[in-house]
This record gives structure tokens, sequence and C-alpha cells, in this order.
């Protein structure tokens, strides 16, 4: 489950000064999270009902949580045809995982069961049996599903889930949508994955601000930073809000797929900025697992990656590391 990490800078206008744009916002819950969306549009059309219908279909394709789902379905043994959504989604998720050497790996959704991170609450406790977690790894490797035009082939006992991609797809998905009704001035966001392009009603880049990574939230002075974006997309994923602890050890979601535990390591928080919110957002999960030496070394061949990191020291104290095509985009 992703963290609602964002909160959006609501400081723009109702209307532009620019003939018959006007400035148009649709939100609402939708993938267990809500969504925010800002365009300024021809005339005012409200592109609401389309939006929405937009999530339903893709819900319908990849949600793990909806029984009827291709994705669920093809997870329970049923024998059907995927569709663009499911495929579009799978080549980036084994683009990535072979990118990041299997530490991004949508094949995880057993270990994640295991665990009790699909529970709608996680318990007081829980009971760390390193047997079971280890019987399960046989049935984890996304190298082992494969893709054949549109027919997946998932072997016995494995289980998919696109949690960690599916949202920023979705953004990139309405986006697409704007783009053709001629709309290119927008901000999206969906759980706190966001793509932006274009200018607000103001004629101002878009502004945005990252929450710090704490487990509770200080109105006051609740931003790690602000930044203004660019037709750029941007993703967030940590590991402070949804875990368990257990005799003073927090045991967070990102599972490591290699050990079949949650990742261990300093990292607090990770944001990726991106020309694709689906890819951002994949790699963000990646360097959760990654850690943070790893994920530098990650940057050195992939310069189009701009990375915000939040990790601990020895003394655990918390320190950051932000590449040098994200630091030119903080104003504050």
């Amino acid at each position: 489950m992703k963290n609602l990490l964002y909160l959006l800078l609501l400081i723009f206008f109702s209307c532009s000064s620019d003939g018959n744009l006007i400035l148009v916002k649709n939100s609402g819950s939708a993938q267990g999270s809500f969504y925010h969306i800002q365009y300024l549009s021809n005339d005012g059309v409200n592109y609401k009902f389309q939006i929405d219908s937009i999530f339903r279909e893709i819900d319908s394709s990849l949600s793990i949580y909806k029984e009827y789902s291709i994705i669920s379905k093809l997870n329970n043994g049923q024998n059907l045809k995927t569709d663009l959504f499911f495929n579009e989604v799978f080549l980036a998720a084994e683009k990535v995982y072979l990118e990041s050497k299997g530490n991004f790996d949508c094949s995880v959704s057993p270990l994640v069961d295991a665990w009790g991170f699909y529970q709608d609450k996680l318990g007081d406790s829980i009971i760390i049996d390193s047997a079971k977690f280890y019987n399960i790894l046989p049935f984890i490797g996304f190298d082992k599903i494969k893709l054949i035009d549109d027919s997946l082939i998932l072997p016995q006992g494995m289980k998919l889930d696109f949690n960690a991609i599916a949202q920023g797809y979705t953004v990139d998905v309405i986006a697409e949508f704007l783009q053709a009704k001629g709309d290119s001035n927008y901000l999206i966001e969906v759980g706190g994955e966001i793509l932006v392009k274009g200018e607000n009603a103001d004629g101002n880049l878009w502004r945005v601000g990252v929450d710090k990574p704490s487990e509770n939230i200080d109105e006051d002075e609740r931003f790690q930073f602000i930044l203004d974006l660019k037709n750029r997309a941007l993703a967030t994923s940590g590991n402070y809000r949804k875990f368990y602890e257990e005799d003073g050890v927090k045991y967070s979601h990102t599972i490591n797929p290699f050990t079949g535990y949650p990742a261990q390591n300093r990292l607090l928080s990770v944001t990726v900025i991106h020309e694709s919110c689906m890819l951002a957002d994949a790699y963000a999960t990646a360097f959760m697992v990654m850690g943070v030496k790893k994920s530098k070394q990650f940057l050195k061949t992939h310069p189009e990656i701009e990375i915000y990191l939040t990790y601990t020291n020895k003394d655990g104290e918390w320190n950051t590391f932000i590449s040098s095509g994200f630091k030119k985009r903080i104003v504050n």
C-alpha cells in the first residue's frame, strides 16, 4: 500500500486570463486512496465522469482488491486473456525488475499476504515465522512469469501484485486522456503520485510539497521540501506509516524479495522525479529495497532519474542525499 505523502499547495486561481481556458478541479476516492486533479480546460469542460470511468477500467484490470479484475482472476488460476492496461504495466514492471536486478519484484504478493500487509488494519503484534517465509521464497521471482501476446504464464503458487506501480500508471493514463482532449496544462495526483504539465492558472509552474517522513504529521512544519515541477512526474515511497512493531523492531510493508522479510536499511523515504509517473512509482519502491548505497550507484547509469533520499546515520540522525537535478527544483 502506498503512503499518502503529499499535500497539494492549493494556491491556484479558479480562472485563467487566457481566453476561454478555465481551471477545473476534480477530486474523489479511488484505488484505496484519493485523487486530486486540476486542468485548464477550454470553456471549462469538466471531465470528471470520464476520469472516474478510467479509474473503474483500470481497477477492472489491475486491482487485486476486486474479485472481478483480470489480475485477481489470473491469480486465482483462471485462464483468460490480458488487456492493454495489464500488458503495459507488466512490461514496465519487467523493465524495472531487470534494471534493479530483482529488487523491484511484483511477484512478492504471497509474502505481502503472509506478513499481513493486505489487511485494512495491522494487528498489534505478529509472529515472526522464518520457516514460513523461507518456504514461500521458491514462489517469488518475476522472471518466472511470462507474458506472450495477451496470455500470461503464471506458475502454480505464484501471484502478481501491481500496487507498487499501478497508481503511477493511472496518473499517466489520465494525462494521456487530457492531452487527447487538447488540455496541456494540468496537475494529476493519485494516492500521492503526481504528474504535471504546462502551467497553473496563474501562468506559473505547478508547486507541490512533500511531507517529512514522520509517523505523525505536524501541520505547521509538515513539508520536507517544496518544489516547482515542469512536465515531470513525482512519486514517493516510505516505510514510516505502515509497519508492524515487535520487540522494538519495525517491520515495514516494503518486502525484500530475496530474504522474504521487510527491507531492512537506513532509508526512511525516497522521492523520484521522472517523465513517467509509472516508472517513478516503480523506481521509488525499488530504491527502498536497494538502500542508500545501491540507489546512488543506480543513478550513475540512469541520469534521467532525479532522487531525494532521506535516511538515518549510525547514530539515528536524519541525513539526506539530493541529486543535482532535483536540488535545482527545490524552492523551500
